[in-house]
């Protein structure tokens, strides 16, 4: 069911005009105030929110949201579209019937390798259901949440992730997304552009790693960390930065670990069989990294 915002009651805020408005409808204007092209988009959570319009222009706020996974940055977008449906309406004399509602959709494209279209396509049918966009102008999008106070992202019926295209003599490969928004007068009715003193377009995601375990003893692991799709060496771990877990699940303990050509080596005593991963999201120069647990056989 659609939900009815009331225009009065909640405001539009957007940075570049230095204004708020909610109950000013006229039409008096010296100078537009048009937001850029659309060149990134965030998911998040249903019920990621920030506190106040200050708090959505924070990078401080951005960077722990995006770290406890409530937002997920996706990657560059590029040949941003609309792919709208207007209202189909039956009419017969003076009477006017709406048979179908309006339908906002944005399609785009992002130049992707297979283990990132993977990864994208893990977001179709999740709970993250609201998306902000970031512009070419260092902009961001959101809109009021129902207080009036508290900002929140664009909701979203679907997000659909194409079929990846293959590379052409023209084109390389690439996978289409399309956004379909939940109310197509969101937006209009009570939305947010803010140009905060960072780009927004420079946020990354959380960097996948992959844990290769090369030997075990029950005083040595040696492991490689890929990442880029496997196919570059991650040297930057720590030994606090990882999590050796034995078949219960409890900890174990790692006495030091060094790197050497690509190789970790990481010692303890009487290790047992179990799993080795990083202790959850770690950060490491400015880059959040996490991996799944690699299994870790010590006969």
């Amino acid at each position: 069911m659609k939900k009815y915002i009331n225009p009065i009651l909640l405001p539009i805020f957007i940075d570049s005009c230095s204004s708020e408005t909610s109950a000013q409808l006229n039409t008096g204007s010296v100078k537009e105030c048009l937001e850029g092209l659309t060149t990134k988009l965030y998911l998040a959570l249903n019920s990621q929110r920030f506190d106040t319009v200050d708090a959505f222009k924070d990078q401080a706020i951005w960077d722990a949201a995006i770290l406890d996974k409530s937002i997920v940055p996706l990657f560059d977008v590029y040949e941003v579209a609309s792919d709208n449906t207007d209202a189909v309406k039956y009419e017969t004399g003076n009477f006017v019937y709406t048979t179908k509602k309006e339908i906002k959709k944005m399609v785009a494209e992002s130049y992707l390798s297979i283990c990132s279209h993977r990864a994208l396509k893990s977001y179709e049918n999740s709970d993250y259901t609201q998306v902000y966009e970031a512009t070419d102008k260092g902009e961001i999008l959101g809109v009021y949440d129902d207080d009036g106070v508290r900002v929140k992202g664009q909701d979203m019926s679907d997000f659909d992730v194409h079929i990846r295209e293959r590379p052409t003599n023209d084109k390389p490969a690439f996978s289409m997304i399309t956004v379909t928004f939940r109310d197509f007068e969101e937006f209009e009715n009570n939305g947010i552009v803010v140009k905060p003193s960072w780009d927004p377009n420079t946020l990354n995601g959380i960097f996948e790693l992959q844990l290769k375990i090369l030997t075990t003893s029950d005083t040595e692991i040696t492991f490689s960390a890929l990442s880029s799709c496997g196919n570059n060496y991650y040297n930057e771990l720590s030994d606090t930065d990882m999590l050796l877990l034995d078949a219960a699940s409890s900890p174990q303990s790692i006495v030091s670990m060094t790197n050497a050509n690509n190789i970790y080596t990481a010692t303890g005593v009487a290790l047992v069989t179990g799993t080795l991963a990083t202790d959850g999201v770690v950060t490491i120069n400015e880059n959040n990294v996490e991996s799944q647990p690699a299994a870790v056989t010590i006969v």
